[in-house]
């Protein structure tokens, strides 16, 4: 999710008038979140209780990204995900996550003359493997924060039978006491930018693979319910 499927980067300047302009006034509020947190949401993470939470694969998303012809931006996603993470709200440097996801739910949207969905095959077969390999994981080793709702999650992704890793930009997005639930949930959205060459993740025909860029950036969106 590495489990985006989670985005923080952190931006520092110096400013020499004590008045924004207005253009930079402007681009500071497009860039606040377009959606609202609810009412009851706290961006506390020591807010939540510590413990084991299991993905809620009902409200993840695992996107990803990449350039066609050098031009427009593709996007798909991945419809099958399961993990678990071991919050610590104490110290969240020490949590832990371990994220799985369906190499053959690859979802691009798009159908043949039949109605069947044949690319969304072609991409898990051929490129990412799904016959001989099922699952793409994700395991976190190391979290580093960088402010206090964000973090940079080291971890190996396993895509192909091949084991790499990968840095995901991760943000904290809240956590509350759900009552209808019963159970704690929290937020995470995270990011992260991979080669899917150095994976093998190749179609097998030069010309189509040479038409759509080696960098994938995969985007994460996941809520966790506590155990």
């Amino acid at each position: 999710m590495r489990f985006s499927v989670l985005a923080a980067a952190l931006l520092i300047g110096a400013c020499v008038s004590t008045e924004m302009p207005a253009a930079a006034e402007q681009a500071s509020a497009a860039a606040a979140p377009a959606i609202p947190y609810g009412e009851n949401a706290s961006l506390n993470p020591a807010d939540a209780p510590s413990g084991v939470y299991t993905l809620d694969s009902r409200h993840a998303s695992v996107t990803w990204r990449l350039r066609h012809m050098g031009l427009g931006i593709f996007a798909a996603r991945f419809d099958a995900i399961s993990g678990a993470l071991n919050f610590d709200a104490a110290n969240p440097a020490n949590s832990s996550i371990d994220v799985t996801i369906a190499a053959n739910s690859v979802s691009t949207g798009l159908l043949n003359r039949e109605g069947q969905r044949t690319f969304d095959a072609e991409i898990a077969n051929e490129v990412l493997g799904a016959e001989a390999n099922p699952n793409i994981r994700f395991v976190s080793r190391s979290i580093q924060l960088t402010g206090p709702t964000s973090g940079l999650i080291v971890g190996d992704l396993t895509l192909r039978g091949q084991t790499h890793p990968v840095t995901l930009e991760t943000s904290f997005e809240g956590g509350r006491f759900v009552t209808f639930a019963g159970k704690h949930v929290i937020a995470f959205t995270g990011r992260t930018m991979i080669e899917r060459s150095q994976w093998g993740a190749n179609f097998a025909n030069p010309i189509v693979d040479g038409t759509t860029t080696n960098q994938v950036e995969i985007l994460i969106a996941a809520e966790f319910r506590k155990d």
